[in-house]
């Protein structure tokens, strides 16, 4: 399909969802699209003409049980009216991927829905190399989006090195799958805590990995280990300053710690890395702790 050209500069802050990636026909389970889909949420965490928009917001609205997550996870079948799921969230754009891994690659097939033209969907077929950081693909991905007229105005801030390896995506895609049935799950169950054992995994197979690092920032956090939890962010932000779920992970550590100066720097310094307004930012954290008890 020949993507559409049509631009959104005159369209204020859509949104853009990135689903979970599923096997091919053929393809075994395992947690590489679920890890490709976080490596794609965090692209458009800097998108700058997008609001910002994860997958983890809504999982609960999208898949209210936890064996539908796992059923479309493992590739049994699409979302039925992605249409129908456009107008219930109020998310214009849904990217829907497909993998397979191969000889030292993994190939994708990506497909952009645009809820609001109602068009049949922009589609991308890509390979990309295993061992070299995800940085191959991201050009001519940039490019596919632009095409569909949303192009990064700084794509620099989305083209980190990430050196994670299949083993580790696998190992960080089971761990965000864990995440997600504890946001589905939650309230039906006396335990509070979910079980890290992927997070670590995933973070010790891919020590240089900012999604990995990020990620178990993420699990600390739902555990309510905050020291930790902010260690896990810092570091993360080692391997990519321009971190977007890092740094609002620093920001709601130091609102956890009544740090008033902390939360501020790292408000303003996620609006700075998106373009957002700095006022606002600042006005959400005065609002966090007007709020506090």
């Amino acid at each position: 399909m020949a993507p559409h050209k049509k631009s959104i500069s005159a369209i204020a802050h859509p949104k853009l969802i990135v689903m979970p990636f599923q096997p091919f026909d053929g393809q075994a389970f395992d947690g590489i699209g679920v890890g490709l889909h976080f490596f794609g949420g965090n692209l458009f965490g800097v998108h700058g003409r997008l609001t910002e928009c994860w997958f983890g917001w809504r999982v609960k609205k999208i898949f209210p049980e936890a064996h539908l997550l796992k059923s479309y996870c493992r590739g049994n079948g699409p979302v039925s009216d992605i249409q129908a799921l456009g107008r219930q969230e109020q998310v214009r754009f849904w990217l829907e991927g497909q993998y397979r891994q191969k000889e030292g690659e993994i190939q994708l097939s990506m497909v952009l829905h645009d809820t609001r033209e109602g068009m049949p969907g922009s589609q991308i077929h890509l390979s990309m190399g295993i061992n070299d950081k995800f940085l191959g693909v991201r050009g001519a991905f940039f490019d596919w989006i632009a095409s569909c007229g949303l192009a990064f105005d700084d794509s620099e801030k989305a083209n980190w090195p990430e050196p994670i390896g299949v083993r580790g995506l696998d190992f960080l895609g089971r761990a965000l799958e864990t995440l997600y049935l504890s946001y589905i799950q939650k309230g039906e169950t006396q335990a509070d805590k979910i079980d890290l054992t992927w997070f670590y995994r995933a973070s010790e197979a891919s020590k240089d990995s900012y999604l990995a690092q990020d990620l178990l920032g993420w699990g600390l956090y739902k555990n309510g280990d905050f020291r930790k939890a902010e260690t896990a962010f810092a570091s993360a932000l080692e391997h990519n300053r321009a971190g977007i779920g890092a740094l609002a992970g620093m920001m709601w550590c130091a609102l956890c710690a009544n740090n008033r100066e902390k939360a501020v720097h790292y408000a303003l310094a996620k609006a700075g890395c998106r373009g957002g307004s700095l006022e606002k930012a600042r006005a959400f954290v005065d609002k966090k702790f007007a709020e506090s008890p």
